[in-house]
């Protein structure tokens, strides 16, 4: 089980400062406990996810859906129920040592997530699953935003050799499928213009796509010799 070190790195939930000292809990509704619990499970079942966990990996992908999980319930829960964001983080960090201090935490986590993923579901819609065309946008404007922040850091040159493989792949069915180059390398502008103008939507940007999924898309074909 996950330390709540690790998910504070991962989800920033407030500054570090000192614990908040009796909080009046009087305006905490039922359905605040409820969201406040599902936060912090989602939160450590991401957590297991990105440490390769086995059992987390029968978990649909919550990197981004839990983190906004996360970060939505706890403004709303301290605008409503009148806690500051210390305040908030004491009552997720009892929250998460209540499942790790289960006689059986994986068996804890696993039973408190099935009515959690109902209620991240009602909230935040599942990812969408990109194609290949999406995937090579997504992954170059990721390029184009670390490169800019950082330049050619091994981040970025890692994220550069992805778009370019997915951008060669496509490119490949395209013309495959009938297309000219010429007409190949015009889809695949339109998918960047197109992938550009929804990052910037109001509507979740790229992250309601399931971004692992052009990792895998990324992976060298087994018959190829590299």
């Amino acid at each position: 089980m996950r330390s709540l070190a690790l998910i504070a790195a991962a989800f920033s939930l407030a500054a570090a400062s000192p614990p908040a000292l009796q909080p009046d809990l009087s305006r905490l509704t039922e359905t605040h406990r409820r969201d406040l619990q599902c936060a912090a499970t989602l939160a450590l079942a991401a957590s297991a996810q990105a440490q390769g966990d086995d059992a987390a990996a029968a978990f649909p992908p919550l990197a981004a859906r839990g983190k906004r999980y996360f970060a939505d319930v706890g403004t709303r829960v301290s605008g409503e129920a009148g806690l500051t964001p210390a305040q908030v983080r004491d009552l997720l960090s009892a929250d998460v040592a209540a499942l790790q201090q289960a006689a059986d935490p994986d068996a804890a986590l696993a039973a408190a997530l099935k009515p959690c993923l109902v209620r991240l579901d009602a909230e935040i819609p599942p990812l969408k699953t990109p194609d290949l065309l999406q995937c090579s946008a997504i992954l170059s404007l990721a390029y184009d935003e670390v490169h800019a922040r950082e330049g050619l850091s091994p981040a970025a040159q890692d994220l550069k050799t992805l778009a370019s493989v997915l951008s060669a792949r496509e490119h490949e069915a395209l013309v495959a499928a009938g297309k000219s180059g010429d007409e190949a390398d015009a889809a695949l502008a339109l998918a960047h213009d197109a992938m550009l103008k929804e990052a910037f939507d109001g509507d979740g940007g790229v992250e309601k796509y399931d971004i692992a999924h052009c990792y895998d898309l990324a992976k060298p074909d087994p018959k190829s010799h590299y």
